[in-house]
C-alpha cells in the first residue's frame, strides 16, 4: 500500500463494513456533525458525515435521480418543491433541471454542510445561482409546523433514522408532510435495505403506509454503499406509472432533453421478492413521536460514532 493512501472503514453493522482505500482531502466539523472528503480511485470523491458515507462522485446521480427526479416526473406539473435536509445540495442539482418548478425551497439545519459542499463541489456553486432556490437554515419540522405553505412535491433527503433524524420518520411527521402537500402532491423518501436492515425497512414502510394509501417502490443498487437501496413515492392519490413513463421520455428526449443516465421508470414495476413480503408482514412497526424507531439503537459504538 502506498504511504500516501489510507484506509477509511465504515461499519455498516457490528460485524460487517466497507473499506475505502484513498486520500483524505479534508476533515473537520460543522456545528452539528463531522465532515470528511475522501478521494477514491473507483468512486471519485466521497462525502462522509459522522463517518457514514453520504454520496460518491461516481453514483450520486443514481441516488438523487430516484429521490428527486422520480417524484417530479410522476407529478402532472409540479410548480413547487420542498427538500427537507439535502445539505450536500445535490438534490438541488436535479431539481433545477425541471423548468415547471417556480419555487424550490430547501430546509436544512446545518449551514456548515451546505457551505462545505458549495466550496468543494464546483457544480453546487453553479446550481446555487438559480434564482428559484431558497435555502432556510432551520429545524425543518418546526418550520413546517409553523408555516402553512403547501408544495406539489416534498423530498425527505435525510440521514438514517438515528439521533435527531429519527423524529423525521414518525407517523406524526408524515402526517405533517401530508398537510403540507397539495391535493395531488407526492412525498419522496429513501427507505433502507431490506436484507441488512429488515426492521428499519419494514418500519419506514409501515409508518408511511399508515398515512399515505398509495405507494410506488423502486429498488436500486448503490455501488458506493455496497448494497441495494429503496425509494418510495407516497401520495393520497394513485400515482400513475404511465405518467411517470411519458414524462421521463419527454424530459430526456434527444436534442432538448436532460440526461437521466442512472434512472429508469421500469424500476417501479419490479415485484417484491417473497423474502421482502415476509419482512413487511412480520417485522417492523409504526414509528411514533412517543416511541420513535432508532435504526442503530442496538448497534455498537463503531457503527454509530
Amino acid at each position: 500500500m502506498k504511504k500516501s493512501l489510507i484506509k477509511k472503514i465504515e461499519w455498516v453493522t457490528d460485524d460487517f463494513g466497507h473499506c475505502y482505500l484513498g486520500k483524505r482531502l479534508y476533515q473537520g466539523r460543522s456545528a452539528f456533525q463531522q465532515l470528511e472528503i475522501f478521494q477514491h480511485r473507483t468512486f471519485g470523491t466521497l462525502l462522509f458525515l459522522d463517518n457514514k458515507i453520504q454520496l460518491s462522485e461516481q453514483d450520486e446521480n443514481r441516488y438523487h435521480q430516484y429521490l428527486v427526479d422520480a417524484p417530479l416526473l410522476a407529478h402532472s406539473k409540479p410548480r413547487s418543491l420542498a427538500i427537507i435536509g439535502g445539505g450536500d445540495c445535490f438534490a438541488l442539482e436535479e431539481a433545477v433541471k425541471h423548468s415547471s418548478l417556480k419555487h424550490i425551497l430547501m430546509l436544512e439545519i446545518d449551514q456548515g454542510v451546505v457551505d462545505f459542499c458549495t466550496r468543494y463541489y464546483p457544480a453546487i456553486k453553479t446550481v446555487r445561482r438559480d434564482k428559484r432556490i431558497n435555502i432556510i437554515y432551520t429545524d425543518a419540522r418546526t418550520w413546517l409546523e409553523q408555516n402553512p405553505e403547501r408544495f406539489d412535491v416534498l423530498i425527505l433527503d435525510l440521514t438514517e433514522p438515528h439521533g435527531p433524524s429519527k423524529m423525521l420518520y414518525t407517523r406524526e411527521f408524515y402526517r405533517l408532510c401530508r398537510k403540507r402537500l397539495t391535493s395531488h402532491g407526492i412525498l419522496s423518501i429513501h427507505a433502507d435495505n431490506y436484507s441488512l436492515f429488515p426492521e428499519s425497512y419494514a418500519t419506514i414502510y409501515k409508518t408511511a403506509k399508515s398515512v399515505f394509501p398509495h405507494i410506488l417502490t423502486a429498488r436500486v443498487d448503490i455501488p458506493s454503499y455496497g448494497m441495494g437501496w429503496t425509494y418510495r413515492l407516497a401520495s393520497l392519490q394513485p400515482i400513475a406509472y404511465s405518467r411517470l413513463l411519458e414524462n421521463t421520455r419527454r424530459f430526456t428526449r434527444r436534442g432538448r432533453g436532460h440526461l437521466l443516465d442512472q434512472f429508469t421508470p421500469t424500476s417501479y414495476l419490479v415485484e417484491p421478492t417473497p423474502e421482502e413480503r415476509r419482512i413487511l408482514k412480520h417485522q417492523g412497526r409504526i414509528s411514533t413521536d412517543a416511541r420513535p424507531f432508532d435504526k442503530f439503537k442496538k448497534a455498537g459504538k463503531k457503527v454509530t460514532r
